[in-house]
């Protein structure tokens, strides 16, 4: 039988590693190894997270009961205790979080950010100092904690340069799937059951669809999904991704159907690569000025024939 307290002890102690302000990149690296090895260490270290997220949403200690500080007199005022969290040791951070969250009754959450783009990309910057391009069509909703920084992004395409902070891990859900960075820069797409994370900087820890293992992923790296099949990886280039922002999209032998996805993304309407045209590869730039300009010169550039309505674009194969 698995000895889960283990895990407990564990997932204590890199939380309280991690919420150290000198902890590195490589103390996040060790940890991403760390809570790879075994699925019982992610559902540890989450209930520890949560519980200081709930801690930290909560308000001032002034507002617990009176009983809790003994050193009070008789009769007098209740002086706040000095704030020493250093001083806890790790085996007590969960039991603290279980009471902290029995005596608050009522809990305030961080404010809601909230950002979305029209027909043109936008750049935002979140409370943290944090920037995050919306491709066309996208949105994202942000909980800047003081812990713990949570983005949803929906349906579209962002790319993030997050503020380095190795006290409060920025988390990214894209529906059913996560990415946990410490400082970095990556672009993330939702798209259906479509799902890609690129890095351009750094490395991210993403949860997948399915299973839920992490998988990590570094510069230069791609990773794939799509509903819950198989991760796939693959090199990327952060020049390429950078062009993205630009409406400059850049392929070296890539298919046909990976393309039609992101014509898609950008068009706002389905291009679908049918039969044997989505199995062809392509190599070119493209630019995603507007319809009629990017499907002229996909056609000029590949074997393709595109048929446009006004619902979507089949590309078939000349």
């Amino acid at each position: 039988m698995k000895d889960t307290s283990l895990s407990q002890q564990e997932a204590n102690r890199w939380f309280m590693r991690l919420r150290d302000a000198e902890a590195t990149e490589a103390d996040w690296l060790a940890f991403i190894d760390w809570i790879e090895g075994d699925p019982e260490r992610r559902l540890a270290y989450d209930a520890v997270e949560r519980a200081w997220v709930e801690i930290e949403a909560a308000p001032e200690r002034d507002h617990l009961p009176p009983a809790v500080n003994d050193d009070a007199p008789a009769g007098g005022s209740y002086a706040r205790r000095p704030h020493r969290r250093w001083a806890l040791p790790a085996l007590a951070v969960a039991a603290s979080a279980v009471l902290a969250i029995a005596v608050w009754p009522r809990l305030t959450a961080p404010p809601l950010e909230s950002f979305s783009a029209g027909e043109q990309p936008r750049t935002v910057t979140l409370s943290d100092g944090s920037t995050v391009w919306l491709n066309r069509h996208s949105g994202i909703e942000a909980r800047i904690g003081a812990r713990r920084r949570d983005v949803v992004l929906g349906e579209g395409e962002a790319a993030f340069d997050v503020t380095h902070d190795a006290s409060r891990p920025f988390v990214v859900q894209a529906g059913p799937r996560s990415v946990r960075v410490l400082g970095t820069a990556f672009d993330v797409i939702r798209q259906g059951d479509r799902f890609v994370v690129q890095v351009a900087r750094g490395a991210v820890a993403v949860t997948p669809a399915g299973d839920g293992e992490v998988v990590r992923v570094t510069v230069g790296q791609k990773l794939r999904q799509s509903g819950e099949n198989d991760v796939v990886m693959s090199t990327a280039d952060p020049q390429t991704m950078a062009a993205r922002r630009d409406g400059v999209l850049v392929y070296r032998d890539a298919l046909l159907s990976e393309v039609a996805d992101d014509l898609s993304l950008y068009l706002r309407k389905p291009v679908i690569a049918e039969g044997v045209a989505g199995n062809l590869r392509f190599s070119g730039v493209l630019k995603a000025d507007d319809e009629a300009t990017v499907l002229d010169q996909l056609e000029a550039f590949a074997p393709v024939r595109a048929d446009r309505t006004s619902t979507g674009v089949r590309l078939s194969a000349r």
